[in-house]
C-alpha cells in the first residue's frame, strides 16, 4: 500500500511596498479576547474544542494590497477565503467558522472581501515517532528533524502533532490547494525541518535544514 503523505504547512507572508501583508484585528481587542472572551472559555485561537459562543470581528486590511486566500492576520486566527473554506469542508475537515468584517484603513467595509475566521477542531494527533525524531520531551529544545509514525494516527486532512503542535496537511488536500491556485500556503517536508518551540507549544520556529 501506497504510504501517504504529509506537508508541515504555514501561513505564507507577502510584502506590498515594503509593507508586510497582514490583517489586523480591530475588534474584538486582544485585551476583550484574554478578558471577557475568557470567561465565555476562549483560551487560544487554536484551542481544541469549539469556542461555545458567536465570535465576531473585524479586520482591517488595505484595500490595494494583494488578498491571500489564507491571510496572515495580527492575533493567531486562521483567516481564511471562503473557497479555501468550501474546499477544507469539501475534504471533510472537522472545523466552525465565523464571518469577518473586512474594512480600509479608514473603517469603510470592503463588500467584495469574503472571508472568515477558521476554526479546525480536528485536535492533536499522535504523529511523531519520537525516536527517531530526537524529542527529548522539552519543547524548548524541540526536534532536530519530524519522522512521523504513519500507523499510530488516523490519517485526516490536516493534523495538529501532538507535543510539538506541528500542523500538517495531507498530500491530497495540498495537491488540489495548488491545482486551484489557493494562495497563501508555503509547504515543508517534516523530514526537513527543525523546529525549536518558544514561549510556549503554540509559537513555532521552523528552519530548513
Amino acid at each position: 500500500m501506497k504510504k501517504i503523505k504529509y506537508w508541515v504547512y504555514r501561513t505564507k507572508s507577502y510584502v506590498y511596498e515594503k509593507t508586510i501583508v497582514q490583517a489586523q484585528l480591530i475588534d474584538p481587542d486582544s485585551h476583550s479576547l484574554s478578558s471577557d472572551y475568557s470567561n465565555k472559555g476562549f483560551r487560544s485561537p487554536r484551542q481544541n474544542e469549539p469556542y461555545s459562543f458567536d465570535l465576531k470581528v473585524v479586520y482591517k486590511v488595505r484595500k490595494n494590497w494583494l488578498q491571500p486566500d489564507n491571510y496572515a492576520e495580527s492575533y493567531g486566527f486562521n483567516l481564511y477565503s471562503k473557497r479555501l473554506v468550501d474546499l477544507m469542508n469539501e475534504f471533510g475537515v472537522k472545523n466552525e467558522t465565523f464571518p469577518a468584517k473586512m474594512v480600509d484603513e479608514d473603517g469603510t467595509g470592503l463588500k467584495g472581501l469574503n472571508y472568515f475566521v477558521f476554526h479546525s477542531l480536528e485536535g492533536v494527533q499522535n504523529a511523531m515517532d519520537e525516536q527517531k525524531s530526537g524529542w527529548t520531551g522539552d519543547w524548548h529544545v524541540g526536534i532536530p528533524t519530524l519522522i512521523l509514525d504513519y500507523n499510530q494516527f488516523e490519517h485526516r486532512p490536516i493534523i495538529l502533532v501532538d507535543k510539538i503542535y506541528v500542523p500538517l496537511m495531507r498530500d491530497d488536500l495540498k495537491k488540489e490547494i495548488e491545482r486551484r491556485e489557493i494562495t497563501g500556503f508555503g509547504f515543508l517536508s517534516p523530514e526537513d525541518i527543525k523546529a525549536a518551540l518558544t514561549v510556549s507549544p503554540l509559537i513555532l520556529r521552523i528552519k530548513t535544514t
